[in-house]
């Protein structure tokens, strides 16, 4: 089901909706700042295991946690370097997924085999607006099948719209990967080069 939003200023009604629809283990399509995405709520584990059936991801693979703001996401890393906490402050959000080393407050399936956890604060006004509603950070991946990327709702809803709740509309989102950085040392590493700027991480 394609559901109409505004890209820039989110209907109310439609994510009140949505952060109801995801507390009672819905899954959706939202646009983030790099592209579309799979989400649910990081407390609803049927979801997130209907995730992985449904991009057929190995449950090796885990996925990113959304987070609106830094503090929340201090509950779910550890962090102990006040550089990396400063460029955060500055580049947040951003488009920009950060490896940490999990907490011990993570579900297994957001931890990676080296136990470290990717981080996403993204500027995208839609998802940004279903976190400030959500009691718990979202979990999700990019909605892509066998490394084919998908602009448009319309395509996303026909691939995935029967499996899922519902598949937001703002228009085509570009599909760009975010920059990739691995913080759990100093310095910090850059594994993917994305659409965050690094030219001034810390060193």
């Amino acid at each position: 089901m394609i559901i109409p939003v505004h890209p820039v200023n989110p209907q109310k009604r439609v994510l009140d909706e949505t952060a109801a629809g995801l507390r009672r283990g819905g899954i959706y399509i939202v646009p983030t700042d790099t592209a579309y995405a799979l989400v649910a709520a990081m407390d609803q584990k049927k979801a997130i295991e209907r995730i992985y059936f449904i991009k057929k991801m190995s449950e090796l693979k885990a996925i990113s946690v959304f987070c609106k703001d830094i503090s929340i996401a201090s509950d779910f890393i550890r962090m102990d370097n006040n550089q990396i906490f400063r460029w955060m402050k500055t580049h947040l959000p951003g488009a920009y997924t950060m490896i940490f080393n999990a907490s011990k407050n993570l579900p297994n399936f957001a931890i990676t085999k080296h136990k470290t956890v990717g981080i996403r604060i993204v500027s995208n006004p839609v998802i940004s607006g279903l976190l400030e509603r959500m009691e718990v950070p979202l979990v999700g991946t990019s909605a892509f099948i066998q490394n084919e990327h998908f602009t448009y709702p319309e395509d996303l809803d026909h691939l995935f719209g029967k499996q899922i709740n519902g598949v937001y509309d703002c228009g085509p989102v570009e599909n760009i990967f975010s920059t990739m950085i691995d913080m759990t040392k100093f310095p910090p590493e850059v594994i993917r080069q994305g659409r965050g700027e690094i030219d001034d991480l810390p060193v």
